[in-house]
C-alpha cells in the first residue's frame, strides 16, 4: 500500500512539474519592448528611431 502511494503522488509530481515550471520560469515577460509593426505604435520613440 505505502508503494502504491508513493508511485500515486510521484507520477501527480512529476505530471504538474512542466506546468508548475511554465507559470513560474518567467519567459517573456519584458512589456517595455513595443510592436513596430503596428499601425498604432509608428509614432513611438522606440519605432521612430532609424
Amino acid at each position: 500500500m505505502k508503494f502504491a502511494l508513493t508511485a500515486l503522488i510521484s507520477a501527480f509530481v512529476l505530471a504538474s512539474a512542466p506546468a508548475i515550471a511554465g507559470s513560474h520560469g518567467g519567459g517573456k515577460m519584458d512589456d517595455k519592448k513595443v510592436d513596430c509593426s503596428k499601425k498604432e505604435n509608428e509614432k513611438n520613440a522606440a519605432c521612430t528611431k532609424k
